[in-house]
């Protein structure tokens, strides 16, 4: 069982330290006192209000000095990268920082990067497949092409694709040779 207690003052200062942590990830608001542990941000009073919404399914919002955390909350705080690179991950894929918190928290980017920092912190080494960037016009993703198949769980997924390129790696070794 896992034990909870209110976050030391030390972890706070380096959460605190980490980048764009003096801001709300989502609004810009100085000094945020919540965080959404689901993506190992933090985010102001209002912003908080508008994550607890979403359900805990989306956003597991806490305190971060009234409530109490266990170690695994801490460790996705820590290993999350902080606000800036959420915020850097979703530009990247076409997703503005001004975009509204509902539609923004309920894209496959925002799936994606809220598994991949769960599975980093059960140890697992492989991603879940990358949705793409997301198109504000139509407000779907572009896969590349590297879709989990319908019912495929990340894991089978991982599986498919590492023996779908190790078999390119063999038909590019008899028709090319090995290179030396």
């Amino acid at each position: 069982m896992t034990t909870a207690a209110q976050m030391p003052k030390d972890i706070e200062r380096r959460i605190r330290a980490m980048p764009g942590n003096n801001l709300c990830v989502d609004c810009n608001n100085n000094a945020p006192q919540w965080a959404s542990v689901t993506y190992g941000t933090l985010m102001c009073l209002e912003c908080s209000g508008q994550h607890r919404s979403l359900g805990v399914h989306l956003s597991f919002v806490r305190s971060i000095q009234m409530d109490s955390w266990t170690e695994k909350q801490i460790a996705a705080m820590e290993k999350s990268g902080g606000n800036q690179k959420l915020v850097e991950f979703f530009e990247a894929r076409g997703i503005n920082k001004s975009m509204r918190i509902p539609q923004k928290y309920n894209t496959k980017q925002a799936a994606y990067y809220k598994e991949r920092l769960s599975r980093l912190l059960e140890g697992k080494t492989e991603p879940p497949p990358d949705p793409g960037r997301y198109d504000p016009v139509t407000g779907v993703s572009e896969a590349q092409g590297a879709e989990p198949l319908p019912g495929e769980t990340t894991d089978q997924y991982n599986a498919r694709q590492a023996k779908l390129r190790e078999e390119a790696r063999e038909r590019l070794q008899q028709k090319f040779g090995n290179g030396t």
